[in-house]
């Protein structure tokens, strides 16, 4: 009997047990389910806001295995701190190792307005500053080809329409930017392997691609949309200043701090920042090892020349520096 007893009622602790859990487990459940029901709202806001800003500490560290400079990393600012300001220039300038000399110098990522798409900067490390939405307010600076990434004049003057995505954008910046210029020839061959080598920033190809009709269109495209867009800019900017690729590899440091005294940074520049940035300033992993080149025919020469001439007279109206045409191989081919 004491032994039926104990069994009835082991069996009845544990079938009550049992219906306490359930009834537990069920009604977490069901707070869970109402609480993200209630909230779903706000989590779907979450998730867009984490994709428009990113968070301001996720770092890349550019130079990793330097004793001496792998601990400083690269990082957003904080949200909408900083104001939009372009860094805009023809493809094929140089856009790419600048990003790497301002994001070294400044500690903060430079954006792009293509996003995530395009490759990092640096192959190093994890690298987001392509993953910043463009209104984040949390890069120094946004590359903008504004329009000229293309290859040919009517899809160009297509781009650059008021009614276009870009003279939209353009606006945002309130009349902020950074132009950087390269010579055009060198701009104009190092674009065309690009293009040719399917977008690739290190590919090559054989210079027997660049003849016949296409090739002369491109040279003429250059030629127009390389002095437009500069001169767009150059009567539209404010705030910023003019520099020039040249410079920057002749004189990096000199050049640089100008560039980002244009720019209004608060703190002066990191001294190990700025070595360290200068040390590893050839760095080659975003650079094309060879760029084969050919002739250019007499009537393409002039073209070119007449658009640097049209872009001097530019920049002496506007009372910036000139190019330094001293720099440029203006040779005629």
């Amino acid at each position: 009997m004491m032994q039926a007893f104990r069994c009835q009622h082991f069996y009845v602790t544990a079938l009550t047990t049992g219906l306490l859990l359930v009834s537990f487990h069920y009604s977490t459940n069901v707070g869970i389910k109402s609480t993200v029901s209630h909230k779903d709202s706000d989590r779907h806001q979450l998730v867009i806001q984490s994709h428009h800003q990113p968070e301001w500490a996720k770092a890349n560290y550019p130079w990793i295995g330097d004793p001496h400079c792998q601990h400083l990393p690269v990082q957003f600012a904080k949200n909408k701190t900083r104001p939009k300001w372009a860094l805009t220039s023809f493809p094929g300038s140089g856009v790419t190792w600048t990003r790497q000399l301002i994001e070294g110098a400044t500690g903060i990522y430079t954006g792009t307005v293509y996003g995530a798409i395009e490759p990092p900067i640096v192959a190093t490390g994890r690298h987001h500053g392509n993953e910043a939405h463009f209104n984040c307010g949390c890069t120094i600076l946004i590359k903008d080809h504004d329009g000229t990434e293309v290859d040919n004049l009517p899809a160009y003057l297509e781009e650059i329409r008021n009614t276009s995505m870009n003279a939209a954008r353009r606006e945002q910046y309130e009349k902020r930017a950074i132009l950087l210029l390269r010579n055009p020839i060198d701009a104009l061959f190092t674009f065309r392997h690009y293009i040719m080598a399917g977008d690739d920033q290190k590919g090559a190809v054989s210079p027997m691609t660049f003849k016949g009709p296409a090739w002369n269109h491109y040279v003429n495209y250059v030629a127009y949309a390389w002095a437009d867009h500069v001169i767009r800019w150059i009567q539209n900017i404010q705030n910023g200043t003019v520099i020039f690729y040249e410079l920057l590899l002749q004189d990096t440091e000199a050049e640089l701090n100008r560039l980002l005294r244009a720019v209004n940074l608060t703190n002066p520049v990191d001294p190990e920042r700025m070595r360290c940035t200068l040390k590893h300033k050839n760095r080659s992993d975003r650079k094309r090892p060879k760029k084969p080149t050919i002739p250019l025919t007499p009537a393409q020469y002039s073209k070119l020349v007449a658009s640097i001439e049209r872009v001097q007279d530019s920049l002496r109206q506007k009372g910036w520096p000139l190019l330094p045409l001293r720099l440029y191989n203006l040779k005629k081919q």
